[in-house]
């Protein structure tokens, strides 16, 4: 997710990058991916992820295989000192398998996610630019600069909550 929303910034800001070159005005910070993952149009795309049966069943079965490991990991070294050596091996075999299977569960989980939040950027995109387009005229920024790039900048100086604004005035 994190690099194709940098990818995506990385595009907007170069077919902005022309006509700012002879611009001169303020200079503004855009995290576009946070302005655009904060509307209310990609907040109900998350939701509804996250209410399908499969996502839930799956967040159940990552919680329960936690709670085992964690609980597994708990009865080793309360134990650890009174068990065989075969007993030590055969409990180390039971954390590792708990532990494969809660990190395979896990990335069914992110790699959901991180799909939808592709999708909501694919669609997104178009408008997110031309968003962005028009703030920059008619707040008369002449550099935007990416938020994340920036070691420092007040928060004034961020577009973030407009554009997430206008986005959520701009339908499809």
């Amino acid at each position: 997710m994190k690099r194709f929303g940098r990818a995506a910034v990385i595009a907007c800001l170069m077919t902005l990058a022309p006509g700012l070159a002879f611009a001169q005005g303020k200079v503004a910070v855009l995290n576009l991916e946070a302005a655009v993952f904060n509307t209310e149009e990609a907040k109900k795309q998350i939701e509804a992820l996250r209410q399908t049966p499969e996502y839930l069943a799956n967040k159940k079965e990552a919680e329960g295989l936690k709670k085992q490991y964690e609980d597994l990991v708990a009865q080793f070294n309360k134990n650890r000192e009174v068990m065989s050596a075969e007993q030590e091996e055969e409990q180390g075999r039971k954390i590792k398998q708990v532990g494969t299977d809660l990190e395979f569960v896990a990335k069914k989980l992110q790699q959901s996610e991180r799909e939808v939040a592709q999708r909501i950027m694919r669609e997104m995109m178009p408008r997110a630019n031309t968003v962005v387009m028009d703030l920059l005229k008619a707040e008369g920024v002449g550099l935007l600069l990416n938020a994340q790039a920036a070691l420092y900048a007040e928060p004034g100086f961020s577009l973030d909550a407009k554009v997430t604004e206008k986005l959520n005035q701009t339908k499809k």
